[in-house]
C-alpha cells in the first residue's frame, strides 16, 4: 500500500519529501544510507511514483530524524549558490 501526496492537508509523506527534497544530489549515498534502491529515489525524485511504498518513505524518514543536520547542510549548500 502506497501513500498518496494531499497538497491540502500535509502528511508524513508531504514532510519526508520536503526534507528529500533537499538532498537531490545526495541520491546514491542516500540510497546506500537507507537501503532503498537509487532507482526508485530517482523516480520518487522525479515524481513519476506518486503514491510510494511506505517501507521506502518509513527508510526516509528514519534516516531524516536520525541525522537532521543532513538537511540543513543541504540548505546552507543551495543558498550560498
Amino acid at each position: 500500500m502506497g501513500l498518496r501526496m494531499n497538497h491540502q492537508n500535509p502528511t508524513f509523506l508531504d514532510a519526508t519529501l520536503t526534507r528529500f527534497d533537499n538532498e537531490k544530489g545526495n541520491l546514491r549515498s542516500l540510497a546506500e544510507l537507507t537501503g532503498d534502491p537509487y532507482s526508485t529515489l530517482t523516480k520518487i525524485s522525479a515524481r513519476s511514483i506518486i503514491d510510494p511504498r511506505v517501507w521506502t518513505i518509513q527508510a526516509l524518514q528514519d534516516y531524516f530524524a536520525a541525522n537532521p543536520e543532513a538537511a540543513a547542510a543541504s540548505d546552507c549548500t543551495h543558498a550560498a549558490h
